[in-house]
């Protein structure tokens, strides 16, 4: 949960958010309904939808438009989480059963493809070039890095760039598009829309940056998923490519033989953390992470003091230091 002082003065917006996410996910089959309700009330911090309305309010008032299209960015993540489950095999999501443990693969699949097209005609029917180019191009981002990190699973051959290159498009992106549409809404100038966006940018690579550590560090009844996920679904994250370049021919060996093994368990993951324990892997990437918030607030000099202001240095700052 996010602290309520960061986002306290949108209380109100936030409860329009969740009736615009309510009122769109009704459909004339029930079944959508039920399943859609199921995923999007299951616990998710709608951070994306915070960082659309402190954009719009930075300046001026983002006005009704802002709740439809925070439904917009909440119904593509969501879609994107159904079928990551789905790739990934995941039994749960925020500590709750996934639509594809409940329903299958099928359902997951098919309800994931039903908010992508909600989340199109939602945009298209705010009539604004802008937002629809925007919300186009996140989603074929968002799936263009989807595709490299399933190519790059078990190759330790797997480089700090391919990794900055998986985050920014297939997180990252979404943030940054939260950031855009709030500063249409918001009537910024195009430098000032520029200076939102990055901020956005670097904003959701330190958000997965941290991610990616938490899984290795972050209890299981926290985390709402299994701990170590990541690397049993042979996903390489920052901590392990770094880990690897100071790696003896021994250790780097020995992560080899994991990542080809079928059905590992608990007790082989543990080298693996020790190898990220010696060569303080995880203290060295989450010094990055912070690089990045730093890197985001910067993007905002230039702006009046304001709550809105406040609130994204703010929302910045936690998405390091969350626990989960």
């Amino acid at each position: 949960m996010m602290p309520q002082q960061m986002v306290g003065f949108i209380e109100e917006d936030l409860k329009k958010v969740e009736g615009a996410i309510a009122h769109h996910l009704e459909s004339q089959v029930g079944f959508i309904s039920e399943v859609a309700r199921y995923v999007l009330s299951s616990g998710g911090k709608r951070v994306r939808p915070v960082l659309l309305i402190l954009s719009a309010r930075l300046c001026n008032d983002g006005g009704e438009r802002m709740y439809d299209l925070s439904a917009v960015i909440e119904f593509i993540h969501t879609a994107t989480l159904l079928h990551d489950d789905v790739i990934d095999n995941a039994a749960l999501r925020r500590g709750n059963p996934t639509v594809h443990a409940l329903w299958g693969n099928e359902m997951a699949i098919l309800i994931g493809d039903y908010l992508y097209s909600k989340a199109m005609a939602l945009a298209l029917s705010d009539k604004d070039h802008l937002v629809m180019q925007t919300v186009s191009n996140v989603t074929v981002e968002m799936a263009q890095g989807q595709v490299i990190e399933t190519l790059k699973l078990r190759d330790l051959a797997m480089s700090e760039d391919d990794y900055y290159r998986i985050i920014d498009l297939k997180t990252a992106s979404l943030f940054a598009a939260s950031c855009t549409i709030g500063a249409v809404l918001g009537g910024l100038s195009p430098s000032q829309r520029a200076q939102v966006t990055a901020f956005g940018q670097h904003t959701g690579i330190a958000f997965q940056m941290a991610d990616d550590i938490l899984d290795f560090v972050a209890p299981e009844a926290q985390l709402g998923k299994p701990v170590h996920n990541d690397l049993k679904e042979g996903k390489i994250t920052l901590p392990l490519i770094m880990a690897m370049q100071h790696a003896s021919a021994q250790e780097a060996q020995m992560v080899v033989e994991y990542f080809h093994k079928k059905d590992s368990t608990e007790a082989d993951v543990q080298p693996i953390l020790a190898l990220l324990h010696k060569y303080d892997t995880l203290q060295c990437a989450m010094a990055k992470a912070h690089e990045h918030v730093l890197k985001a607030q910067q993007c905002l000099e230039g702006f009046a003091p304001s709550p809105a202001l406040d609130a994204l240095h703010a929302l910045a700052d936690y998405v390091v230091a969350r626990d989960v």
